[in-house]
């Protein structure tokens, strides 16, 4: 076999070679950082440890401090389905008796049924709801649907949606608020040529009909026949005798409706009406509107009764003089107890229509006869007529013709409506507290019905059953959770320092942090502030002694229940005064934990302190590995002229050898 000096060959693997001489030199030196990096890592994690036990105990105490748990109240409901509450730290322990005399609800209204084929418009609906309305215009020959997406599209809808139902006879449109509430009624208006179906879609109440039809009344009485002062206060009284009655029918009205709508099983809070309901609702209308015909209702009825419609109604003593009673039969809502002077001066609607017609009679007799000559149209004649009138005469005349015309568009108004009815009627909630307080609101809520606590109203009381009771009382259970976590806290604590700082009896194995000084400062700074007393607190609870909260022998903390139990039913408005405040046992913990785990804290230190030291290492270990991989090229580098070398004086060698041979 042929070698060559150092007995080298082509086969020598040079880099095995480097590998073992780098990995000799690095392998001290590596095996130093690491274990550096392992204790400082094990020590980071041991601090991280005892520092996130002892935030669990100082956060507990924190939240403890700022919830205000001794001002906290418990609610408790004996019918939950009737009434639940919520009460806020201001509200006063007390129990408190809640009759829920109705639900808030909204208002909603129904028309009668409508022909498949019905066109509507051109004209325009004047809706409002409560003191908000807006305006929706209506196109000629328009559908129902049509005229429910004019209203749900229009941007300055305040709350108002309509909905078309399926009777079984056909459609009926519904419009209902979004809002409960007494105050968000809805009222609708239809302003289009009389006759056309729009006006099915309004909804005037008998007293807003009323009111249209006195309004009417007493302009056309100021150009027939002015009143004096005196008179037009007579004349409003009478007005508001009649718009009174008018509300007493509504609010008949709105009872029937209620109880027929009950009757098929609705829900007086429900978003949707069944076909059922809106029929019985539709009845209860039509039979409700028979008070509008007293001699319909009242037995024995004649022209001259009262127009209060009582069922209990007697007739009175006539006390007014045949021409007064013949007028009171033309006054809706008229009074045999009115004054006998207002019947001199008092213009009925009829009587007010046939004056003006009366008064307008001379001109039409001089357009007929223009018309019949031949030679004009009636609108030439008129305005010809007009023309040759003085100018305070021409207004005058358009005054009155105006006068009649809103007159007789009252008066069919009343007549003959054929509008929506109200199937719901908008109110607020109504309870009675302790059975002398009456409140209510526009929803189901009512906040502040006692100082600080808010009821949510989920259903009535039945008639005989005892009112729901609200329970007020300090929240003694959420105060005992609060302690008892604080001392499993503590616990906890204890266990996670025992178990770094310890070391193992019969292994020798010492935990990461045994001997360290920063456990033993955690123990000491807790246990002064555990058998201190706190300055200003009652003398009989100024320790976690009197809590029944003590030491045990392996130093863990336990709790005798029965002693904090005590305390916190005896004396629970005291107890702030030991924990709260600025000086109180919370707060001391809290900064007697804050001294460790804050930024400036011992446990803190220490870990930028191993921080830094990692970071050193990370310097270190970036430093070997230049070191080596520069001495691993210089290595590789004299070991391959090292072979080159060899190679060259092996074939000097052969070819000496083969001149010998030669």
């Amino acid at each position: 076999m042929s070698l060559g000096p150092m007995g080298m060959n082509t086969g020598f693997d040079i880099n095995s070679v480097v590998s073992g001489i780098v990995n000799a030199e690095r392998a001290p030196k590596q095996q130093s950082i690491d274990n550096k990096r392992t204790e400082i890592d094990t020590s980071i994690s041991a601090y991280g440890r005892l520092r996130e036990s002892l935030d669990t105990m100082r956060n507990l105490m924190t939240n403890f401090r700022q919830q205000e748990a001794f001002a906290v109240r418990k609610v408790d409901t004996s019918d939950d389905k009737v009434v639940s509450a919520t009460a806020s730290t201001d509200a006063i322990a007390g129990r408190y008796a809640v009759d829920v005399l109705q639900l808030a609800q909204s208002h909603k209204l129904a028309s009668a049924v409508l022909p498949e084929d019905a066109r509507f418009g051109p004209g325009k609906l004047q809706i409002s709801l409560g003191d908000q309305s807006f305006s929706v215009d209506v196109r000629g020959r328009s559908r129902l649907i049509d005229v429910v997406r004019g209203i749900n599209d229009e941007d300055r809808n305040p709350g108002v949606r309509a909905s078309v139902i399926n009777d079984v006879d056909g459609p009926r449109l519904i419009v209902a608020s979004n809002l409960s509430g007494a105050n968000h009624r809805i009222s609708i208006r239809a302003d289009a040529p009389s006759g056309d179906a729009l006006h099915r879609l309004e909804y005037k109440t008998l007293e807003d009909r009323v009111k249209d039809l006195e309004s009417a009344r007493a302009k056309a009485q100021q150009l027939i026949a002015p009143l004096t002062p005196e008179q037009q206060k007579v004349a409003a009284q009478v007005a508001d005798r009649i718009g009174e009655a008018a509300r007493n029918v509504d609010q008949a009205m709105s009872e029937h409706v209620n109880s027929a709508a009950q009757s098929t099983g609705q829900s007086s809070d429900s978003d949707e009406l069944s076909e059922d309901a809106v029929r019985a609702a539709a009845q209860a209308g039509t039979d409700a509107n028979r008070y509008l015909r007293p001699q319909d209702r009242i037995p024995g009825w004649t022209e001259t009764a009262s127009g209060t419609l009582l069922d209990s109604y007697s007739e009175p003593e006539a006390e007014l003089d045949s021409t007064a009673q013949e007028k009171s039969s033309q006054v809706p809502g008229w009074s045999n107890t009115a004054s006998g002077t207002l019947t001199d001066s008092y213009v009925t609607p009829q009587e007010a229509q046939a004056r003006l017609d009366a008064q307008l009679a001379r001109e039409q007799a001089a357009i007929d006869a223009a018309v019949q000559s031949g030679n004009m149209t009636p609108q030439e004649a008129k305005q010809a007529a007009r023309a040759k009138l003085p100018e305070a005469e021409r207004e005058r005349l358009e005054q009155l013709e105006q006068a009649q015309q809103e007159l007789k568009a009252a008066q069919d108004s009343f007549d003959g409506y054929s509008g929506m009815i109200q199937v719901q009627a908008g109110q607020d909630s109504m309870v009675m507290l302790d059975g002398v307080a009456k409140l209510s609101s526009e929803n189901n809520v009512i906040e502040n019905a006692i100082d600080g606590v808010d009821l949510t109203l989920s259903g009535k009381t039945n008639p005989g059953d005892r009112p729901a009771e609200i329970d007020i009382e300090y929240d003694r259970d959420s105060v005992r959770q609060d302690i008892e976590q604080f001392v499993a806290a503590y616990n906890q604590f204890f266990a996670v320092s025992q178990d770094l700082s310890s070391v193992d009896p019969t292994t020798g194995k010492a935990g990461p942090l045994a001997g360290d000084s920063v456990v033993r400062s955690a123990h000491s700074r807790l246990r002064s502030v555990f058998s201190s007393p706190v300055e200003g607190a009652p003398q009989d609870i100024r320790s976690l002694t009197e809590f029944g909260i003590t030491t045990t022998r392996q130093g863990t903390l336990e709790i005798n229940h029965d002693m904090l139990d005590r305390q916190l039913n005896n004396n629970f408005t005291r107890l702030g005064e030991f924990f709260g405040g600025n000086q109180g046992f919370a707060r001391k913990v809290e900064d007697a934990i804050q001294s460790m785990t804050g930024v400036t804290g011992s446990i803190r230190t220490r870990e930028r302190s191993l921080g830094e030291q990692d970071r050193r290492l990370t310097d270190d270990q970036a430093a070997l590995d230049r070191r080596m991989d520069n001495l691993q090229q210089r290595t590789h580098a004299r070991f391959s002229a090292m072979q080159d070398a060899t190679s060259n004086m092996q074939s000097q060698l052969s070819s000496m050898m083969s001149m010998l041979g030669q």
